[in-house]
């Protein structure tokens, strides 16, 4: 495994911590007996870099968007001391600050592209892009917050409040109402999902190798793998939604997402093109990203193959409706 493929690594355990630095320091150690094997996938930073050999920046607009202006993506260009910049759909990029990607997970935009939730003072706000409210989460002594699952119709966000990967409660935030309310969830089981029809979608504590046991909608689901193991010594379970659909990593002969109902049926499965590696679902789709030496592109895949960005060199990029899971 090269240099950049080891970061991909550790950056999916940065994201579960107050303290990214330890988490690396701490990641590197555990894993550093595996850094020959295959490189795993990345959930929520992915490098990119320009095509050409002399890239030409976006212009860069140095106050908020006007309302009405959607976002298409948010980066930064590298891990210390970059500009974070929030791209929108009509092709502009404004500077929001600095540092703001980092740690890893901690920064989200709705699947719609309209709410941007940023860390603000221990606390944690998600702010509407077209004009109205920001909803603001006051900080809590023992860890910090971050995005943990979207609606699928970006009505909703569940915020978990976590240390060092051990989350001690969860938010559930009514965007619509700005109200929010904490979901009772068994100690041990992980929210990971909410259904097309609002439920939550919980992991219960198990050992996962061939098949998985979730709650949906209160009741217990069998989710099997059809191709390879959904986790194994050098690949950590792989679990995200999007309403009704859930996509769960495999790993055999060829890395495969494979796509099921919420009860428990495959539907479908995505294959990873070799040199690529999963990002996240989209409404039409699923995203790739294809790392180079001098290039790496976003791409959707799942129906006709669709570029969806070049961004520059050792960007950590976030794409709407990522988030922990």
């Amino acid at each position: 495994m090269n240099p950049r493929d080891a970061y991909l690594d550790l950056a999916e355990d940065a994201r579960d911590y107050g303290d990214p630095d330890r988490a690396i320091d701490t990641a590197a150690r555990r894993r550093a007996a595996r850094w020959s094997a295959a490189a795993v996938a990345v959930a929520v930073i992915v490098l990119f870099t320009w095509l050409r050999p002399q890239p030409q920046s976006a212009p860069v607009l140095h106050e908020p968007p006007q309302p009405g202006a959607r976002a298409h993506s948010l980066y930064s260009a590298c891990r210390d001391d970059c500009p974070t910049m929030l791209r929108l759909t009509d092709g502009r990029d404004v500077e929001i600050g600095v540092d703001t990607v980092h740690p890893p997970g901690n920064y989200t935009i709705s699947p719609d592209g309209r709410w941007l939730g940023v860390p603000e003072g221990g606390g944690y706000e998600l702010g509407d892009l077209l004009g109205g409210p920001v909803h603001r989460l006051p900080a809590e002594p023992g860890g910090v917050y971050g995005p943990w699952v979207w609606a699928a119709d970006s009505g909703r966000i569940i915020m978990a409040h976590h240390r060092d990967g051990e989350v001690s409660h969860y938010v559930d935030l009514d965007l619509r109402t700005g109200r929010m309310t904490r979901p009772a969830v068994p100690e041990g089981t992980e929210i990971v999902g909410l259904t097309g029809g609002g439920d939550l979608i919980l992991m219960p504590p198990q050992k996962v190798t061939d098949e998985l046991t979730l709650t949906v909608a209160g009741r217990p689901v069998v989710f099997r793998a059809q191709t390879g193991p959904l986790a194994d010594d050098d690949h950590g379970l792989w679990v995200q939604s999007r309403g009704d659909q859930l996509y769960l990593h495999e790993y055999g002969e060829e890395p495969v997402i494979q796509m099921y109902g919420p009860g428990g049926r495959a539907d479908a499965y995505l294959r990873i093109p070799e040199g690529r590696y999963a990002v996240g679902p989209t409404r039409d789709g699923y995203v790739v990203v294809e790392p180079g030496n001098r290039t790496q592109r976003l791409y959707e895949i799942g129906g006709e193959e669709r570029l969806v960005g070049e961004y520059p060199r050792d960007a950590g990029v976030v794409i709407p409706g990522l988030a922990r899971h």
